[in-house]
């Protein structure tokens, strides 16, 4: 791809990044002489109708999107069964990388960045574009450190039927939101999810579900809390701890509902406001004592003005004002009514700690995963715990009587008496690896899955043999005895490798060879003809002719000019050739050879012994002609054209 031109005006540059998509190359706008990003569509998905849709969509998906914390789209296009999307160009890191250079942010930083995050977001939901992939791979920063949010590769429109299909389009599994793991109904708080991770992330230098396994993590977005980030950093400010926690719940609806609600809180951190008052604080909590309690009070300058709840009417905007007298009557009033508050509260939490006391003391639950079923029982028994088997899977990550699972997970609060259940490994369990040579792609992988083995790579090479999508090989090899959960690498075959004949008329003779050999073909038979359109050297035909697919290192003849025709009069004397005395009858050919050794008949008749005549002849360079008498050859000349 490095110094080829797009669209005629993208000029490749360097390769900056890869996905598992595409590549991401950066170039030169001839046109405007500016640097942009182009993200190319990786070759072995040009052929995937499925991939090409998601190609298109990111393109449309970001093309309504005008917003500066959005990376920008500016061109789309196809060439020669090349997709790409011509992108701003942000000469600077992601904030991962950003992230990793300083390990953790303080709160006000990491907050700044979540603003412009949202920010972008909200443009993109107004737009009806969810994201489904937030995380700081995928926010840039520029050199001022301005945040901008790319890759809209999974981003789809919201719609009744926006369910995520996880084998497909799944996002990072680091950031997925429960909904999304499950394959369910993604909106607007499915990003704000992925957004809490990444703030949590920011905050602490930490991902709040971090395992080896893929399915490991999914499973915990989906069952587990996350440890509230100012238990890893008590520095972080109570109130930023409560927006991730927020930002972070299982169910959608106990989360933001959009962003407008998030960054009013976000606002007020940057602030630092207090969270106990406004209308501003989406966090959930009691602390709005004022506005929900007795009064709802407004500054209105030396007095307040004061509108009893009990007596509001929302159609009277009217107010009273207060005097001396009055306010330290309902300041007084108050006092007595908060006194009997705080009683009953405290009564209450008595009630509490009795029943707690009464009911049965709780223990911390400890972590038993890894150990026996023997081991496990001994440790529960002393905290006074019940161990219960309640399966046994095989496995092949897990050696056979350890405990895979368990429910209450470690760190739990448990009432003594009450039962732990564990899941324990069987072991691994073996099988035998399918062959699946001479089936699909799709066909392949469902049948090594359905065998309970696992497809670890695919790899895509040209195979004359097979037709395209079809396995042709695998490794390790079909009906090979395998512990199950083993992977198997599949090569898929490319089809016949084709390439375009590119062309060469009008080309030079040495730079048609070049342009043959780079193209992946060889040079096949060399022909000159003369010609009237074309100088001498000048390539003036090729066959196969240029555009037609044909296989990798096919031949390419060529017809190569001589040089144009000229005419020149050849006079020809007999008696040169012949003695004069007596004059007889004689017959005569004249033939001109060409330097290519072609021969052609330029005179034939009969004439005398002693005539002289003239013949028009057309030809290139220097050229022989050959004269004959009666059939045999007396002598040879040379014409000059």
């Amino acid at each position: 791809m490095l110094s080829r031109t797009l669209g005629k005006r993208y000029e490749i540059v360097e390769l900056i990044g890869r996905g598992g998509m595409a590549y991401v190359y950066k170039a030169r706008d001839l046109k405007l002489n500016r640097y942009v990003a182009v993200k190319v569509l990786r070759e072995e998905y040009t052929e995937n109708e499925q991939f090409i849709k998601k190609f298109d969509r990111e393109s449309q998906a970001v093309a309504c999107l005008s917003h500066p914390n959005i990376v920008g789209v500016y061109d789309v296009g196809v060439q020669d069964n090349i997709y790409y999307i011509i992108m701003e160009f942000v000469d600077g890191i992601t904030l991962k990388q950003y992230l990793m250079r300083k390990g953790r942010l303080d709160y006000t930083e990491a907050t700044r960045f979540v603003m412009d995050i949202s920010n972008a977001l909200r443009c993109a939901h107004e737009n009806k574009i969810i994201h489904r992939d937030i995380k700081p791979h995928n926010i840039l920063l520029t050199r001022d450190l301005v945040p901008k949010v790319a890759d809209f590769g999974i981003a789809r429109a919201i719609t009744s039927s926006t369910v995520t299909m996880t084998n497909q389009t799944m996002g990072s599994v680091h950031y997925i939101s429960p909904e999304q793991a499950k394959g369910g109904f993604v909106d607007e708080r499915s990003d704000l999810y992925s957004l809490g991770i990444l703030y949590y992330e920011l905050l602490t230098g930490k991902l709040p579900f971090d395992e080896e396994n893929t399915v490991t993590i999914a499973i915990k977005h989906i069952q587990e809390e996350i440890v509230p980030p100012k238990l890893l950093e008590p520095k972080i400010p109570e109130r930023v701890n409560q927006i991730v926690i927020k930002l972070t719940q299982k169910k959608p609806d106990e989360r933001y509902q959009n962003t407008d609600e998030l960054m009013e809180d976000l606002e007020a951190v940057l602030e630092n406001l207090s969270f106990a008052a406004g209308d501003g604080n989406h966090l959930g909590n009691d602390t709005h004592i004022i506005r929900e309690g007795l009064f709802h009070v407004e500054n209105t300058g030396s007095h307040a003005a004061v509108h009893p709840d009990e007596e509001e009417d929302d159609d009277d905007d009217e107010y009273y004002y207060e005097t001396p007298k009055e306010t330290a009557a309902r300041k007084k009033k108050r006092k007595i009514i908060l006194t009997s508050v705080f009683a009953f509260l405290a009564i209450a939490a008595m009630g509490i700690m009795a029943y707690a006391f009464f009911s049965g003391k709780t223990v911390q639950v400890p972590d038993i995963k890894g150990k026996t079923t023997a081991e496990a029982k001994t440790t529960l028994e002393k905290l006074d715990l019940v161990l219960e088997v309640e399966k046994e899977v095989y496995s092949a990550d897990v050696e056979a009587g350890l405990i895979m699972t368990q429910n209450p997970e470690s760190g739990k609060e448990l009432e003594s008496g009450k039962t732990v259940k564990v899941t324990v490994s069987k072991g691994v369990k073996t099988g035998t690896i399918p062959s699946v040579i001479g089936l699909s792609e799709t066909e392949a992988v469902k049948v090594i899955e359905a065998a309970n083995f696992v497809v670890g790579e695919i790899k895509r090479e040209y195979n004359d043999s097979y037709s395209a999508d079809i396995v042709f090989q695998m490794n390790p090899n079909g009906n090979a005895t395998a512990n199950e959960g083993t992977k198997v690498t599949i090569y898929v075959s490319k089809g016949e490798d084709l390439v375009t004949v590119p062309s060469i008329i009008g080309q030079t003779e040495a730079d048609a060879k070049n342009t043959i050999t780079n193209a992946g073909l060889t040079v096949g038979a060399i022909t000159y003809e003369t010609s009237t359109d074309y100088s001498k050297g000048m390539v003036m035909k090729q066959s196969p002719t240029d555009g037609n697919q044909v296989a990798k290192d096919s031949d390419v003849s060529i017809v190569v000019s001589g040089g144009k025709k000229s005419t020149q009069k050849l006079t020809i004397d007999l008696s040169e050739y012949i003695e004069k005395n007596p004059s007889k009858s004689v017959k005569v050919k004249v033939v001109l050879i060409a330097a290519d050794k072609t021969e052609t008949l330029i005179y034939e008749g009969t004439n005398m012994s002693d005539d002289v005549f003239s013949v028009n002849v057309e030809g290139v360079g220097r050229e022989t002609y050959e004269v004959f008498i009666d059939g045999s050859s007396v002598g040879t000349g040379y014409i000059d054209f």
